[in-house]
This record gives structure tokens, C-alpha cells and sequence, in this order.
């Protein structure tokens, strides 16, 4: 079973902040009889922590922030239903975990409580080729649901780029975008159905009704509700052929304002490639960018059947008509830098540029603290650089998204 993976190493267990309530010895065994149930103090601090750069730095002290009494590891959704409901009738704070991925400290049990590993909760239900329409539980892994798909010759098409790191269910929570949203939309725009433990354990179900039916869209309501309203423990998203073809092209533009203007006309004129992104004078100096700080570059991708490839990619070189075009192997340097583990199965390529992995934040690669202010990095071939910190954990190469003291130790 794929499990979360530690931002950094643990040095300590204690909680920074205070003020957990206190949970009695009879409610955890009854939590105990429920699920199986963590509470030794390792386990515990691990689980009650995300990737929040802030708490990153109080992990070297042997903190974190918040600690939660215990963990709950339910397998299915009458599990998570009867430990809703005994936190509920209790007044225990209950948070819900996936992959723990989020850089903003959401899964911190700031009250301490339960906290609610729902990445036992896994695997692919059941696949609708007809309608391209899959079931998932919440727990699994995207890497995980891409492999299953591509047996299928589908793709989901969502890869943020927590890919690695991240469950469907914390997608749905969070509203999460991906690096291929232009084509196929952000997580609101794939989600058909939800099931969802609300707070007093009941279990509801969202979605599938026709699109002329009456009353508002309950799926929206839960998505992007980061657990507040309910735990979603079943989805059911829209997938897609896994692309037979793809094309890639690079512009330069003198000014941020000229490539935004690239963009807009891009999709005003009804094309909508894969990937565009577009960097600024500084970013476009990044490894792998063709920048030379003064110009800014945009990176196209797309995918999919060969001839509304060849035409969409037609009207991004119409519309970027006022840039210049660069060399289109930077397409390929940005996909190699932050790709994900596995290269997707299931492919026919009939691309001039063959189909590489989708970019992705690696589950690979660690970060050490101590390292010189200065470093080779072996992998992005960029040197990793030590400054104040910027509010990132230190997972691009770039000098400016680098944290104080900070350098990937990646082979």
C-alpha cells in the first residue's frame, strides 16, 4: 500500500502549540474496536503534520505543530461512518488526512482529537469504458489510479503537482488544478460523484442525476470544502483516452505582458492546449528556461487525437505571432525536471515529439537540512542556492524558491 511520505525527518515529538482536549481511555478503545487505531507518540506526530514550510523548520527542533491523542486507520466507509459518529456524540475534533501533501498546515490537528488516515481507504473501484466515468475511494493515489487507468487505455488527466504526494480524495478537498488543466479542467470540472461521511457519521451521495435536473450541484458544495462539511470517501470522475498524439513549442516574449496577450488570444480564439506556461524575466532565467533575464518564456503542450493537435497548435503560433520561437527541447527539460516515478502505459504515440512523463512533485526526492549554501544538483542540473526562505519548502531548483538551508539531496 502506497503511504504518505515524510517532508523531512522527525527529530522529536512534541507539540508547539498547546491546547488539545483530553480524550478519555474508554473512547479510544471504543475508536480501537472500530478501526485500527495508532496512539504511540512517533506515529501520532508524524501523522499530525503536512509539508507546511513553517513546521519544517520547527521538525529540526523536534516539533510539530499540533499533535493529535490518536490515529484512526478505517478501511472502508462504514468506518469512517461509526468514527464520525463517536467523535461526533463525544465532541472529540476530528481531522481528516490523505496524502498530507498541502504546503499550508490544513491537516494539522489544531485541536488535537483524532486524526483520520483515509489512505487505507484505496484502489479503483470500477470502470465505465462506455461513459469514460471511473469509481475511486478517496484514499488513493494519483501514480496508483493512473497505472490501473492506463490498463484501460484512460487518463484521468489531473496532475497536479502534488501528483505523487497527493489522494483523490485531498483533490477533491482542496479543489485541486493541474498541470494539464487548460484541456481537461481543474478536479470540479471531473468529479460526477461524491459519497461523504457528514459530521454525524450519515452517508450521502452527490452527483448523477441529468444535467437539466432541478436544485443546486451538490458536488460542489464538498468540493473544495477542505473536510468541513464531510469526508469523501468515494468518487467518481470523467477519464479519457490516453493521448495517441502530442506537440510541443516554446515562445519568447520581451515583456510578461506580451505573453499574457499570447495566451488570451489563444483561448479567446477556442484553443485550448494542454500545458501553457508562461514565466516572467526572472523565472525564465531557471534551468532549462532559455531565458537570459530579459525576456520571458511560454511553454505549450498538447495532447490528444493528431489532427485537433495540429490545429490547436496552429492557433498558438498564430496567436504568439509577436514572440519568437524558442527552442522547443525546453518543453522536454521542464517534463524531465519535475516528472513523475513511472512513465503512463497505454500510449500510442503518433507525436513528432514523443510522449515523456507528465511533470510532477516526486515522491523521490528528499530534502536534508545542513547541506552547503551551495550545491550541485545531479537532477535538475542547477545549482541549488541557500537564501532567507521565500515560502516554498525548497522543492524547485531555483534559487528563489529555496528555503534557509535547504538543498535537494536527490541522486
Amino acid at each position: 500500500m502506497t503511504v504518505p511520505t515524510p517532508p523531512i525527518e522527525l527529530t522529536g515529538t512534541a507539540a508547539r502549540w498547546s491546547g488539545a482536549v483530553d480524550i478519555p481511555a474508554t473512547v479510544i478503545d471504543e475508536l480501537r474496536a472500530i478501526a485500527p487505531l495508532a496512539d504511540d507518540d512517533l506515529t501520532v506526530a508524524e501523522t499530525s503534520r503536512d509539508w507546511w514550510p513553517l513546521a519544517l523548520h520547527w521538525s529540526l527542533a523536534g516539533q510539530v505543530p499540533a499533535r493529535a491523542t490518536a490515529v484512526c486507520r478505517p478501511t472502508t466507509t462504514d468506518q469512517i461512518a461509526a468514527i464520525a459518529a463517536v467523535c461526533n456524540a463525544r465532541r472529540i475534533p476530528l481531522t481528516v488526512a490523505g496524502g498530507r501533501s498541502g504546503v499550508s498546515g490544513a491537516s494539522i490537528p489544531l485541536f488535537g482529537g483524532i486524526v483520520l488516515d483515509i489512505t487505507g481507504l484505496a484502489g479503483l473501484v470500477s470502470v465505465d469504458e462506455s461513459s469514460g466515468v471511473v469509481e475511486v475511494l478517496a484514499g488513493t493515489f494519483g501514480p496508483n489510479l493512473e497505472a490501473e487507468l492506463n490498463q484501460h487505455g484512460l487518463s484521468v488527466g489531473h496532475f497536479p503537482q502534488s501528483f505523487d504526494l497527493a489522494t483523490v480524495g485531498g483533490w477533491v478537498a482542496c479543489r485541486g488544478a493541474g498541470q494539464y488543466s487548460t484541456r481537461y479542467g481543474k478536479i470540479e470540472h471531473i468529479v460526477v460523484g461524491l459519497e461523504v461521511v457528514v459530521a454525524d457519521g450519515r452517508v450521502v451521495r452527490t452527483g448523477g442525476a441529468p444535467a437539466a435536473a432541478v436544485g443546486p450541484d451538490l458536488n460542489q458544495l464538498f468540493v473544495g470544502s477542505e473536510g468541513t462539511l464531510g469526508i469523501v470517501t468515494r468518487v467518481w470522475l470523467r477519464t479519457h483516452p490516453t493521448p495517441p498524439a502530442e506537440r510541443r513549442a516554446a515562445y519568447s516574449f520581451g515583456s510578461f505582458a506580451e505573453g499574457i496577450e499570447a495566451c488570451r488570444r489563444t483561448l479567446r480564439a477556442g484553443a485550448t492546449p494542454a500545458v501553457m506556461r508562461l514565466y516572467d524575466e526572472v523565472e525564465s532565467m531557471g534551468s532549462g528556461r532559455g531565458g537570459d533575464g530579459t525576456t520571458c518564456t511560454l511553454l505549450v503542450l498538447d495532447e490528444g487525437h493528431e489532427r485537433i493537435v495540429d490545429a490547436t497548435m496552429a492557433v498558438v503560433a498564430e496567436s504568439c505571432a509577436d514572440g519568437s520561437p524558442a527552442d522547443e527541447s525546453l518543453v522536454a527539460r521542464w517534463r524531465r525536471a519535475t516528472s513523475r516515478t513511472a512513465t503512463p502505459t497505454g500510449r500510442a504515440s503518433t507525436s513528432r515529439s514523443s510522449p515523456s512523463p507528465r511533470p510532477t512533485r516526486s515522491r523521490r526526492r528528499t530534502w536534508r537540512y545542513g547541506t552547503p549554501a551551495s550545491a550541485r544538483c545531479s537532477r535538475a542540473a542547477a545549482t541549488c542556492r541557500t537564501t532567507t526562505g521565500s515560502g516554498s519548502t525548497g522543492r524547485d531548483s531555483s534559487p528563489r524558491r529555496s528555503v534557509a538551508g535547504w538543498t535537494c539531496s536527490s541522486p
